[in-house]
């Protein structure tokens, strides 16, 4: 089971993006109720996109990772696991539609040449897999063992 994203390191950084905020929105705005509004919500906008940035590099990472021919090594895989399973990202290594893009091959059959990531928090596709279509008796090569 998934433990919760971290509220108090959520909020910590949303806290610490404030002041830089209000600075920069005291100077635009003369009304100091609207101001720290406008600051609130820019912190809390400010650290979804530092999270969402993050979590993309890091499937980026595992996925030229996953790629190798032994995913990495045990080691640097279990260490991507982890930190995938942290922020809640969701490495999707079956042909699932919608999370994948055919980019060579025919066949009745799909081949992952590269995983999909979702972020299990808002549900989108991170970054999108890539297939191949391979004859019916062709093995899946891309497959996690």
């Amino acid at each position: 089971m998934l433990e919760p994203i971290d509220a108090k390191t959520l909020i910590q950084g949303v806290v610490e993006r404030i002041p830089a905020a209000l600075a920069a929105t005291a100077a635009d705005d003369g009304v100091p109720a609207t101001g720290l509004n406008v600051a609130v919500r820019k912190a809390v906008l400010d650290e979804f996109r530092t999270r969402t940035q993050f979590a993309g590099r890091l499937a980026e990472i595992d996925a030229l990772l996953w790629a190798q021919p032994d995913h990495g090594g045990e080691l640097v895989n279990g260490s991507l696991e982890d930190h995938l399973r942290q922020m809640r990202l969701r490495r999707v290594t079956e042909p699932e539609e919608g999370q994948f893009v055919v980019t060579e091959g025919e066949g009745d059959r799909f081949e992952v040449l590269r995983p999909a990531y979702v972020d299990e928090l808002t549900g989108k596709v991170l970054l999108s897999g890539h297939l191949r279509r391979v004859p019916a008796g062709d093995s899946f090569v891309g497959e996690e063992e």
